[in-house]
């Protein structure tokens, strides 16, 4: 003991002679600091680096909403996704909605920052490409913390931000807007997938205004949104009939799908029973969602549900893509009493996409419009919406759940930022 004393002695002594002397202070080329990454140089990694953390973040968080709604159900272990499973959204505490609060925090604060950064750089076509980018993922990032939550607060790393407050949120969708606007500045493919998440966004603005305040279900669920029905056909008349979708993808080199590890190999979550059977063991048997036209297993859901499955934990996530835009507007034009118009628009993708009998009043035109939406924008983070406007509680809920109480529900601001942020008020530790 007294040898290594001596020697810890002795070691501290003499870094602290070459301390004096100035030789440990070297430059370290591996240490950055805030200041590099401002270089024009760095651009590329700020943006990809937006990229990167806007899809972790999004998956991670979509893990625990996805849950709420009727594609995913528990099976495994840890009680908190019961919880979730159940129709308790909002529980702050919810170890699983808690541990990915920070990763689309972060996606909010990342692309932001990347926005921001190469915003200052001077203006070159190059320069100009990265900044569309940084902007599509911003407002990726902003639309989904719109969709997914009751409340949020934009704080800056250390420095809390203030509530936005639940009544405040659609003005989320209205960043997502402003910068998906901004990213379809430069054209091309960027624009392309900019202007579709806008469609979406305002969609998903207008379904926000029918939930909330949160409390009952809509007294008529359907959208009719100009500014959505407006760049949903710009886009469509480029992409029409190629099944075109922008796409966040996942690999073991790159980042990972929560959702998808939380099912394949964590064994968690399952899909729903709603959807499909299972075994004791949790492994999926059979399907069981019927094709209302058809008769027979939907087999689009189906695809989809093997795709997810085979991914072994890096399944892609759909952002916005064709189906979805011929939805929006087979909706408005149910909405607006035009059945030759919503029939035209959902047998485009009944007949035009995927080769089954066209829809022609087998069923109310309300209940085709759903099932084509829960087909096709399977795991796309809509279906907890679509429970809530559409009257169409999930089975897994239990009676006296939010969920089922109190129809418009999102995800709350989760204890790490409530322990975390002086402006909460439920954080009496810190006041600011």
């Amino acid at each position: 003991m007294k040898k290594i004393s001596r020697s810890v002695l002795s070691a501290t002594g003499f870094a602290l002679f070459l301390s004096g002397c100035g030789l440990l202070d070297v430059d370290n080329p591996n240490a950055l600091v805030e200041e590099d990454i401002q270089k024009a140089q760095a651009a590329d990694a700020a943006v990809n680096g937006a990229q990167a953390i806007v899809a972790s973040g999004i998956a991670g968080i979509y893990a625990a909403f996805s849950t709420v709604g009727d594609e995913i159900t528990w099976i495994g272990s840890r009680d908190a996704w019961n919880e979730l499973n159940l129709g308790t959204p909002d529980n702050p505490g919810n170890e699983f909605a808690d541990g990915s609060f920070p990763g689309i925090a972060q996606a909010r604060w990342m692309s932001q920052f990347a926005v921001d950064l190469i915003a200052e750089h001077e203006s070159t076509p190059d320069m100009q490409a990265r900044l569309a980018r940084a902007n599509l993922y911003a407002g990726v990032a902003h639309s989904a913390i719109a969709q997914m939550f009751d409340d949020f607060a934009f704080s800056n790393r250390t420095e809390p931000g203030p509530l936005i407050g639940a009544d405040n949120m659609s003005r989320v969708f209205d960043d997502a807007i402003d910068f998906f606007t901004a990213a379809m500045s430069g054209g091309g493919e960027i624009a392309m997938r900019a202007q579709a998440a806008r469609a979406q966004a305002h969609h998903q603005k207008a379904i926000w205004n029918l939930l909330n305040p949160a409390g009952s279900a809509p007294s008529n669920p359907l959208v009719n949104d100009g500014s959505a029905n407006s760049d949903a056909m710009a886009v469509l008349s480029m992409v029409e009939g190629t099944d075109w979708a922008y796409r966040f993808n996942y690999s073991g080199s790159t980042v990972g799908n929560n959702l998808a590890w939380q099912v394949t190999e964590r064994a968690e979550l399952q899909i729903g029973p709603d959807y499909a059977t299972k075994d004791s063991e949790g492994a999926l048997t059979g399907h069981v969602l019927m094709d209302p036209i058809e008769g027979a297993l939907d087999t689009r859901y189906m695809a989809r549900v093997t795709e997810f499955l085979e991914a072994d934990g890096y399944a892609p996530v759909t952002v916005v893509g064709e189906r979805g835009l011929r939805l929006i507007v087979a909706e408005a034009a149910l909405a607006s009493g035009d059945m030759g118009g919503f029939t035209n628009h959902i047998n485009m993708i009944r007949e035009g996409l995927d080769g089954l009998t066209g829809y022609s009043g087998q069923i109310p035109a309300i209940e085709m419009l759903e099932h084509e939406r829960r087909v096709n924008l399977f795991l796309q983070y809509k279906r907890l919406q679509d429970h809530y406007r559409f009257g169409s509680p999930s089975s897994n809920w239990l009676a006296g759940s939010k969920a089922l109480s109190t129809p418009g529900t999102m995800l709350p601001i989760t204890r790490v930022e409530i322990l975390a942020n002086c402006h909460h008020p439920q954080n009496a530790l810190h006041p600011c």
